[in-house]
């Protein structure tokens, strides 16, 4: 018995170990990431929008479309993608920049992660922008990019204008410029 107990706390401290190893390299990954972070090129392509159905951290179904005449601004992400959450503070700062202001909209919508997940994480890092969660199988297929994060953003006619994928800084002045430009586009 004493060596089946001693196994099992062996296998205990190494699973420790392997959880703090894998925590720190994931840590390091991110501010690696954030710290090459660049100004995504956004581009002018208007095409036909498809409609995301997606939900409330309490489990209200929202739809993508219509914009409601507002620039809209999805990030599609996770709390286990290293580059989801490596750009979240410079999304953080975007949406700051738009807080307040009735023609810009963000849909933050975490794919694969439950409600309380996303609130723990939001929590954790002190941010509040508007989380929601989908299911994979609720994504438009002109939306599954293969890649984490995935970003869209729409003009207030309800047109998918440009979509980035990867981390990127989203709080740059080419961004903040790109979506005020689109603001004027009624």
């Amino acid at each position: 018995m004493k060596i089946l107990g001693r196994i099992a706390l062996s296998l205990a401290l190494l699973v420790i170990v392997a959880s703090t190893v894998a925590l720190l390299g994931f840590k390091l990954v991110q501010h690696h990431i954030a710290a090459h972070e660049h100004a995504p090129r956004l581009q002018l392509h208007p095409q036909p929008a498809s409609d995301l159905v997606f939900e409330t951290l309490d489990g209200q179904p929202r739809h993508l479309l219509p914009t409601n005449h507002q620039v809209v601004f999805l990030d599609l992400w996770g709390t286990w993608c290293v580059q989801c959450v490596a750009e979240m503070p410079a999304v953080q700062a975007l949406y700051n920049h738009y807080r307040n202001d009735p023609h810009v909209k963000f849909l933050i919508v975490s794919r694969w992660d439950s409600p309380s997940r996303v609130r723990s994480y939001a929590t954790r890092n002190h941010f509040d922008l508007p989380f929601y969660v989908t299911a994979d199988d609720e994504i438009p297929a002109s939306m599954q990019l293969h890649q984490f994060p995935s970003t869209f953003i729409l003009s207030p006619d309800g047109r998918l204008v440009t979509e980035h994928t990867g981390a990127a800084n989203w709080s740059a002045p080419s961004v903040i410029s790109f979506i005020d430009h689109l603001k004027t586009q009624q």
